[in-house]
């Protein structure tokens, strides 16, 4: 680590704090990442980085998965370091083979194509619809050809799909296997089930941005037995990461702690980057925004990552309620300022990871309106149809949502 040049960093920023302090503004906004992190998790972490003896103990992972798979009401659960590889888990539980097609929303994340990409398989892409932003039931059709053989369905910022049963409808109809992308909507529900017991398969995220943070991770989940198999197989085929790696995982919990969460966070956050800056996990690398599979790709988790999983568990209902109640602000914020609310559709129960608005073109070029009108700082998911770097072209309201959508933070601690 260059030392002089963080000290200067650091020296900056907190000069830059004074500044803000003389002149009465806010020092902090809601954060859009680790924001269920508490003191809790960061003991855990420590005291696994304290004893590394245990590190390769599975126990800790199997009760992590069984907590899983009972409080999201699914029969398999298998936990992996990123929901991207809980994804490849589920095109190889689906016996994928090279060549076949998916049909995926153009509105999605560059990891969600890379995981078929990784396996030889062909993306098909289809635009959203803009109430919920899922994939528009009515332009899948469109793209459905002898070679078609699952349909990827998204609940996008914590919303239940528009078109979730006609989708699944529709897929039974043509014979196609579904798989649902819960990352953004772990805890939402459909008619008293939660959402990706519907599909085929389903994975969540724990990623640091979204609703379970283990800083990495991820869930495939099935309530087949023959896909169950499937899923294990390629469980078991996965190597556990390396010692280094699960090292700075759990750095990156008490980074982000003191980064994003805590209330001196404009000044603990520079102390603790001075310290762990350079165990900083990035997550999606310069490669996988390339398409270029990285080496670490395809890990289990590990036992220390799953004890912050099953820590974090214990508190997803209570912030998942939070989020519902900063919804209504949002709610309210629209209909004062005449944008469209997102549509939560009958029979759902939404959790809302991000509140999700269509705004002016130049409002979200430049979101600085946000922070003097409203002291937050919203998200831009998406800013390119495959984010955050390519486009797909042909499909309007995903380059909509692209042009507009900006999304509000739900946890406002």
């Amino acid at each position: 680590m260059n030392w002089t040049k963080t000290l200067v960093r650091l020296g900056k920023n907190q000069a830059n704090n004074v500044l803000k302090l003389l002149m009465a503004r806010k020092l902090t906004t809601p954060s859009l990442a680790s924001m269920t992190l508490d003191f809790d998790d960061l003991e855990i972490a420590k005291q696994w980085l304290s004893d590394t003896s245990n590190w390769g103990e599975q126990k800790v992972v199997g009760e992590y998965e069984t907590q899983f798979a009972r409080w999201n009401g699914s029969k398999y659960a298998f936990a992996f370091m990123g929901g991207r590889v809980a994804l490849s888990a589920c095109i190889y539980a689906l016996n994928l083979q090279p060549e076949d097609e998916v049909i995926l929303p153009g509105y999605t994340c560059v990891v969600v194509p890379n995981a078929f990409h990784f396996a030889g398989i062909k993306t098909v892409y289809c635009d959203i619809e803009l109430d919920t932003y899922g994939l528009d039931v009515s332009e899948i059709e469109k793209q459905i050809t002898p070679n078609t053989r699952a349909i990827l369905l998204h609940h996008l910022y914590g919303l239940v799909c528009r078109d979730y049963k006609a989708i699944l409808d529709l897929a039974k109809r043509h014979g196609l296997k579904v798989i649902e992308d819960c990352s953004h909507a772990t805890g939402a529900e459909y008619k008293g089930r939660k959402v990706g017991n519907l599909g085929d398969v389903a994975f969540y995220s724990s990623e640091r941005s979204k609703v379970l943070n283990t800083i990495q991770g991820g869930i495939a989940v099935t309530n087949d037995d023959r896909l169950g198999k499937r899923l294990q197989e390629y469980y078991d085929q996965a190597p556990l990461p390396e010692n280094d790696w699960i090292d700075k995982q759990l750095h990156n919990v008490i980074l982000d702690f003191y980064q994003f969460k805590h209330s001196r966070r404009w000044l603990l956050g520079d102390l603790y980057s001075a310290l762990y800056g350079d165990k900083r996990l990035i997550s999606t690398t310069r490669e996988e925004e390339q398409g270029i599979r990285p080496a670490h790709y395809g890990r289990k988790m590990p036992a220390p990552i799953a004890a912050i999983g099953i820590n974090q568990l214990k508190k997803i209902d209570r912030y998942n309620q939070c989020r519902r109640e900063t919804a209504r602000y949002w709610e309210q914020w629209c209909e004062e300022n005449g944008y469209e609310k997102p549509r939560v559709i009958d029979g759902s129960v939404p959790i809302y990871l991000r509140y999700p608005v269509l705004v002016e073109p130049e409002k979200k070029r430049d979101t600085s309106w946000a922070f003097k009108d409203l002291g937050i700082s919203p998200g831009v998911w998406f800013v390119t149809n495959i984010h955050p770097y390519q486009n797909v072209e042909g499909y309007p309201n995903a380059d909509r949502a692209v042009n507009q959508c900006i999304n509000f933070p739900c946890l406002l601690l």
